[in-house]
């Protein structure tokens, strides 16, 4: 009897202990996934708060842009304009007059280097502060872009899209967009040497797709990456860097012969009419 009663004392602590270790690694379980589950959310946080400093760094940046292109454009670009006409009214009067051939020269080649002043100024604002986006926005600025890129290689570059009349995005992510596209499409002009340049403008599920397509010198995903973890070019850098800021991706693919860019980003459609303006 003496020796059931500690074979059973034996099983029970025995038990005991099994139950207190399993409750142990059941609390040391408990709290990892509680303290994992923090630590998550905390880098989430940090994530967050990032991309809301760089979403208020590029918003100021963006601002002050917009303001100085208009300050060049209203303020310098009208005083420009201003002095290159009285310049040319005053050549005519001379002209009239019959001054001295060599003043006329002079002042008519002064009137020339203003005149070019002013279109130089016009390209610096156009560059600082994309107007014709902001007025006629970014389907319409995509067809010009790609008009542009024609005359630029003499071949034909065509942008189609299904939802063109109907594309509304907020403002912040379709001047981020507009950057994007301008910086690939520089590229595949200059560096791919393509004989043509498609693109197609659709929404698959809660993206807003853009394919371009070239039968030019083409980069594939990893070399993208090579590019961009080495941080060669600015340009590379500056299109992560927007691509961040609207949480869009970017993917490339070489062909046999040329290849193709696929940018996609977040979008939640919202039908709307033409704006109906005209360039």
């Amino acid at each position: 009897m003496e020796i059931e009663k500690n074979l059973m004392q034996l099983i029970f602590s025995v038990l005991f202990t099994s139950a207190l270790s399993v409750g142990l690694v059941f609390v040391l379980l408990s709290s990892y996934k509680k303290r994992k589950k923090l630590e998550e959310e905390h880098e989430r946080a940090l994530r967050e708060k990032e991309l809301e400093l760089i979403n208020a760094v590029v918003k100021a940046q963006e601002d002050e842009r917009a303001e100085i292109a208009r300050n060049l454009h209203d303020d310098v670009g009208s005083i420009l304009s201003l002095t290159q006409q009285k310049i040319s009214s005053t050549s005519n009067q001379l002209m009239d007059m019959q001054a001295n051939s060599n003043t006329i020269s002079d002042l008519l080649e002064v009137a020339e280097m203003i005149d070019q002043s002013v279109t130089k100024l016009r390209a610096i604002t156009n560059g600082m502060l994309p107007h014709y986006l902001l007025k006629f926005g970014l389907w319409r600025s995509l067809e010009r872009m790609f008009d542009q890129a024609e005359r630029s290689i003499g071949k034909p570059c065509i942008i189609t899209s299904e939802i063109s009349g109907a594309l509304k995005i907020e403002q912040r992510v379709e001047i981020q967009a507009y950057y994007i596209v301008t910086e690939l499409m520089n590229n595949m002009v200059k560096h791919a040497k393509p004989n043509f340049i498609d693109g197609k403008l659709e929404i698959q599920l809660d993206f807003l797709v853009l394919t371009l397509k070239h039968d030019g010198v083409a980069i594939n995903q990893d070399d993208y990456n090579y590019l961009l973890d080495r941080n060669i070019g600015i340009g590379i850098s500056s299109l992560a860097h927007r691509l961040s800021i609207i949480d869009g991706e970017l993917s490339f693919n070489r062909f046999e012969r040329g290849g193709s860019v696929i940018i996609k980003i977040p979008y939640k459609y919202e039908s709307k009419q033409s704006n109906g303006g005209q360039p």
